[in-house]
């Protein structure tokens, strides 16, 4: 019998409890939904389940918001509040349940579910600048994982890679009770119809703003809690995270494991060698994330766009062979044309991809391949991320792959990373999974949803990029 060789073992042998067990320490979950639809006790019920931390990211908000109230700030004004919020210190505490909630030190965890928080507190999320600043600290907490962080953008802005993205909905009714229950066991007494205008005037509000508005995230798990009890909820999202998390482990590639997805022809191993040793050598390249990416997948890799040389670099800076979408313009020159063809550069016009292009693509991708684009469309001069094409979203919808976002740094100012003023950088970010049957039924805006979330990733990464 011929000897298994190390790193051969099949997909998903060996201990699979423990399998899912090590990728489930990793997970985000997020779960978002409106006001009162049950989003906090279904989270700090979880993360107690889970063994994971709680991040309540709409406590965060009304301690803003109290802050704000409290120093006679305009909640209307976004600057002044947006100054607000990058100056105070908000940390959350007290294990799983979230108990504690402090402001500049002080528990405020009672006074930030006071009415008068409730009745501004979207007023102050809706500004830019504040939910900046939220948003940065949130990412820092949920960075290493095992968290459950609940809000009303966590899985489409704040943490769009979430493992599994939870979008909660109720009647309006059964949400004002849950709120006018919950203000009870804390020894408020409500007015009910003061939570019911409440809740229909956040709604407004926050599917209505311009920034990070409420939606239901792409791929998300959706739960009607209108009608069941808070165990029945928290036990439906738990056998979903516990489902991902054995379904993932099948696909993870542990230590010793070689990664047959990430395969590439001898010539094109060679020459993704020589590039990468030309590009550290000469302008210091360092690649960052890689090991985000190991699973027996293949991906829609979805980079910025600053320069020419950003197809070799980050071509190399990737495991795999790749086939990348390159303007047609470049194809006139004959040699040139050879010279990437060879590489998988596909002609495609900017304007709009021809139907013949599509089919290639979604071949490449079927046949387990992965794709390159730089759905900007066209090179940023600025540097600055340009508005993503809903293509994107539509591509990898429909093939059913994974997007994994890279961000590019450098490529655009050569001559200062030749000189060590400047880092060449390429950060490959976590996938953004979507499963087949979680896919809404408006899929137009499944596309534009997915790619937006694909958007906050690469802002996410170029931060990183630039620490």
């Amino acid at each position: 019998m011929e000897e298994k060789r190390r790193g051969d073992a099949a997909p998903g042998s060996g201990d699979r409890p423990g399998r899912a067990e090590k990728v489930l320490r990793d997970f985000v979950v997020t779960i978002d939904g409106p006001a009162g639809s049950g989003k906090s006790t279904t989270a700090s019920r979880l993360a107690s389940r889970l063994g994971f931390s709680y991040l309540d990211t709409g406590a965060m908000y009304r301690a803003v918001t109290l802050a704000a109230l409290e120093r006679g700030v305009d909640p209307e004004d976004g600057a002044a509040v947006s100054r607000l919020a990058e100056s105070v210190s908000i940390e959350l505490g007290g294990g799983p349940e979230g108990a504690s909630v402090r402001l500049d030190g002080r528990d405020v965890a009672r006074e930030i579910r006071g009415a008068e928080v409730s009745r501004f507190v979207s007023p102050v999320s809706r500004h830019e600048g504040v939910r900046r600043a939220m948003v940065r600290l949130q990412r820092r907490a949920g960075a290493g994982g095992g968290v459950v962080a609940e809000g009303r953008d966590t899985g489409s802005v704040v943490f769009p890679h979430a493992a599994v993205r939870v979008f909660l909905v109720a009647d309006a009714e059964a949400r004002a009770k849950r709120r006018e229950a919950q203000l009870r066991s804390m020894g408020i007494v409500p007015d009910i119809e003061e939570i019911r205008q409440n809740i229909r005037s956040r709604d407004e509000m926050d599917s209505g703003r311009a920034v990070s508005p409420l939606v239901r995230p792409a791929g998300a798990f959706l739960v009607d809690t209108s009608d069941i009890s808070i165990e029945e909820q928290v036990s439906l999202v738990e056998a979903e995270v516990r489902g991902e998390a054995a379904r993932l482990a099948e696909a993870a590639i542990m230590d010793g494991e070689r990664n047959p997805a990430a395969r590439a022809r001898p010539y094109y191993r060679a020459s993704r060698a020589l590039v990468r040793a030309l590009f550290r050598g000469l302008f210091g390249l360092e690649i960052r994330g890689g090991e985000r990416l190991r699973f027996r997948e293949n991906y829609i890799f979805a980079s910025n766009h600053v320069s020419y040389a950003d197809p070799p670099v980050v071509g190399c800076a990737l495991d795999r062979e790749i086939w990348f979408l390159a303007k047609k313009e470049l194809f006139r020159n004959r040699a040139f044309a050879r010279l990437i063809g060879a590489y998988h550069a596909i002609p495609v016009d900017r304007e709009e991809i021809e139907r013949k292009t599509m089919k290639r693509i979604f071949s490449i991708l079927e046949g387990g391949g992965s794709i390159l684009m730089f759905p900007e469309g066209t090179r940023s001069r600025t540097g600055d991320l340009r508005p993503l094409k809903p293509g994107l979203g539509y591509t990898a919808v429909s093939a059913g792959v994974s997007i994994a976002p890279v961000y590019v740094a450098g490529t655009n100012d050569l001559g200062r990373c030749l000189l060590r003023r400047r880092r060449l950088r390429v950060v490959i970010g976590p996938p953004i999974r979507i499963r087949a049957d979680r896919i809404a039924t408006d899929r137009k805006s499944e596309y534009r949803i997915l790619t937006a979330m694909v958007a906050s990733e690469l802002e996410m990464l170029r931060d990183e990029a630039r620490n």
